[in-house]
């Protein structure tokens, strides 16, 4: 800490930053203040536009993540571990204090990866949600479809070719029960789509306003990364 020359301090926003906007390591190109704002919207802007990072405190969403992202499935689950070899050295509060201030960068970049990753995640899921709503929509709307199919192919079967149709009592029954069960898949498929959609929209609403203006492009950004991959 006493090195003002220390490589490690910030050393998350230089990786991932483009040198070249500020002369590399040659400090006299511009002051520092614009120089670590520059390191730090570059680093952002190129973290933002990978298809794909994680974070080492959320190994199962990252695990999710990835495997949403590029189509592949992991053998087996990831492994959260709550400790590390850091969390064994102590160290006091004045000492931390002075270690968040050589690397602010670092400490700013990591909350707008953070706020960026669980959008991403947030994202995912959401749209893994509607899949499956579609899906069972579609099944639902097969599923009738056979079940119309086989219902008149055997009242076909049953009828006499030349008997007028309205002289069958049963066949007007039957016709009329199949209309009612029709209308009741349709009104309980449509409520039941609305009341997702609302719980959906609630939990989106609510996803949004923990999320800050200068990362709500992130996902849109996000989108485009990946199906540019794909």
């Amino acid at each position: 800490m006493d090195c003002p020359y220390n490589l490690a301090n910030n050393r998350q926003v230089r990786m991932l930053s483009d040198l070249t906007l500020v002369g590399c390591y040659n400090l006299s190109v511009m002051p520092e203040k614009q120089r670590n704002k520059v390191l730090l919207e570059s680093a952002k802007s190129n973290l933002k536009h990978m298809a794909f990072f994680g974070l080492t405190e959320f190994q199962r969403k990252t695990q999710y993540l990835f495997e949403k992202t590029f189509n592949m499935n992991f053998i087996s689950p990831f492994t959260q571990y709550n400790t590390t070899r850091a969390s064994s050295v102590e160290i006091n509060e004045e000492i931390q204090k002075r270690i968040e201030g050589l690397n602010f960068l670092d400490m700013e970049l990591y909350s707008y990866a953070k706020d960026l990753f669980l959008q991403r995640y947030q994202f995912m899921r959401q749209k893994e949600h509607q899949e499956a709503r579609q899906k069972r929509q579609e099944q639902r709307k097969f599923l009738k479809g056979r079940f119309l199919q086989t219902h008149f192919q055997s009242q076909g079967q049953s009828q006499n070719p030349s008997q007028n149709p309205s002289q069958n009592p049963n066949l007007n029954a039957n016709q009329n029960v199949t209309q009612n069960l029709i209308q009741n898949l349709t009104q309980n498929s449509s409520q039941n789509s609305s009341h997702k959609e609302n719980r959906e929209s609630q939990k989106q609403s609510a996803g949004q306003e923990q999320s800050d203006g200068n990362t709500s492009n992130g996902t849109n950004d996000y989108i485009g990364s990946v199906e540019k991959w794909r």
